[in-house]
């Protein structure tokens, strides 16, 4: 069973930073192996944790939108697009991460997003903690690109408008 731990909350209040921060603290106590998602389509948790993440469901989505035809008989669109993904894991020491990434060119990130909650949904079962670093606003959350979080901190700074953000984000999570 794994704990999942989501980090949300107003942009620029160090979200990320704060999450590569909370999973290189729970490595040093013992507490992997880790699965870091980063669901920001500016995904930059690779960079705070120190390893680089050269694909990411974005991009292969990107790709797959012209190579279909090469789909094998025997899969379905989904699973020839999750069997790739598994392969844009990028492991390292404790933890392995998973980037959403930006699509490239205009457009939803609607399948992106179900596809990151779908395969998240599926590596649980693979990962005693899993740290979701969340792009910012509220959109994420009412796409439902993590079904549930055991733990949710929603970061903010001592503005009026990062603590009216915050109070949004508790309101439609309840």
């Amino acid at each position: 069973m794994s704990y999942i731990i989501a980090v949300a909350g107003k942009g620029g209040v160090g979200k990320t930073s704060f999450t590569g921060l909370l999973i290189k603290e729970l490595l040093q106590r013992g507490r992997g192996p880790v699965l870091a998602v980063d669901a920001d389509p500016n995904a930059n948790l690779g960079e705070v944790l120190g390893v680089k993440s050269t694909t990411t469901v974005g991009s292969i989505c990107d790709k797959a939108r012209g190579s279909m035809s090469k789909v094998p008989m025997s899969m379905t669109k989904e699973e020839y697009l999750e069997y790739h993904i598994q392969g844009a894991l990028v492991e390292a020491d404790g933890f392995d991460l998973l980037s959403m990434g930006r699509p490239e060119g205009a457009g939803c990130y609607c399948y992106v997003n179900n596809l990151v909650r779908k395969l998240v949904d599926n590596l649980t079962q693979n990962y005693p903690l899993i740290v979701i670093d969340n792009e910012a606003g509220l959109e994420h959350l009412s796409r439902r690109t993590m079904r549930k979080a055991d733990l949710l901190l929603v970061l903010s700074d001592s503005s009026l408008r990062g603590l009216k953000a915050a109070s949004r984000v508790l309101e439609l999570v309840s």
